[in-house]
């Protein structure tokens, strides 16, 4: 990137090349908490308003702390209001040597012009490509790369952490499911919950339990929606991606005893409580819900 042009990362992939070019311009992988960027992102299904810019603008006034530039990501830039991105405009024209401004959209027409005219737009389509390759830079064969490429279509950052710093992938989900198949219901739900930022142990915490519901007394099934509702909204919705993709590719035959409707039916429900957890509706009540529709059937 020259100078201190925005760039607009614009298609499906955005998202990840945005992040991935902070971690380029930081000269860090670690994003999380990173005192020299700033993330101005909407809450839930909302806007970007004038005030989380004007937050975003009273930050960038001073220079960086740990790294030689500053970033300021914003995304998805379709939701910035018109008032929000009026008063970017001028800091978009005129930021300081230190400050870099990376935007993403997935959904390039909706993207106002004032603020698509201002950035040099890039076309980031393909982000299986994208870490393929990162994948491969960092010595992961062929298999573990399959493995791993298959947690980006519900974690967009969930290879991060693989591309920092080399692992054994197949070797530590055969450790976990070795580990964590012997467990109780309410301890698979503790480990999720303490393993929600590692997909490995994340991804077989949840299947585990997942493979007992049929069986879990439904006392239990309510202690499990309360406790995952007390982990919070990143928790439930990494959850809900969990259980949607063991309904949809791992769920034995016989499963809850529902048949090739009934399963087609709870995919659909799952998409649909994922946008009301977005939508903040009440956690526990949802998840108790959840838990329960297999037991209904089709």
């Amino acid at each position: 990137m020259e100078g201190t042009t925005p760039i607009l990362l614009l298609g499906p992939g955005a998202e990840i090349g945005a992040r991935a070019e902070a971690a380029r311009v930081l000269r860090d992988e670690d994003l999380e908490a990173h005192p020299d960027l700033w993330v101005l992102a909407p809450k839930g299904t909302g806007s970007i308003g004038i005030e989380a810019v004007r937050e975003a603008l009273a930050w960038a006034r001073y220079g960086p702390l740990r790294a030689d530039r500053k970033v300021v990501l914003i995304g998805p830039a379709e939701r910035l209001t018109h008032e929000a991105a009026s008063a970017l405009l001028k800091s978009l024209e005129e930021s300081p040597p230190y400050l870099v401004y990376i935007l993403y959209a997935t959904a390039p027409d909706r993207v106002l012009p004032t603020i698509r005219s201002r950035c040099r737009a890039i076309w980031f389509g393909d982000h299986r490509s994208y870490w393929t390759e990162r994948l491969a830079e960092a010595g992961y064969n062929e298999e573990e790369r399959a493995y791993l490429l298959d947690f980006l279509e519900f974690d967009p950052d969930a290879l991060r952490p693989f591309v920092r710093d080399r692992r054994f992938p197949l070797e530590e989900a055969r450790d976990a499911e070795e580990e964590l198949g012997k467990l109780p219901p309410e301890e698979l739900i503790a480990r999720f919950i303490a393993y929600v930022g590692d997909p490995i142990r994340r991804r077989v915490a949840a299947r585990c339990f997942l493979r007992m519901l049929p069986e879990i007394p439904v006392s239990e099934l309510f202690g499990a929606a309360e406790r995952l509702a007390r982990g919070g909204r990143e928790v439930v919705l990494r959850f809900l991606a969990e259980y949607f993709r063991f309904l949809y590719s791992e769920a034995p035959e016989g499963w809850c005893d529902l048949s090739a409707e009934g399963r087609r039916h709870l995919l659909r429900r799952l998409s649909l409580a994922k946008a009301e957890v977005e939508a903040n509706a009440n956690l526990r009540l949802l998840l108790e819900v959840v838990l329960l529709w297999p037991r209904w059937g089709s």
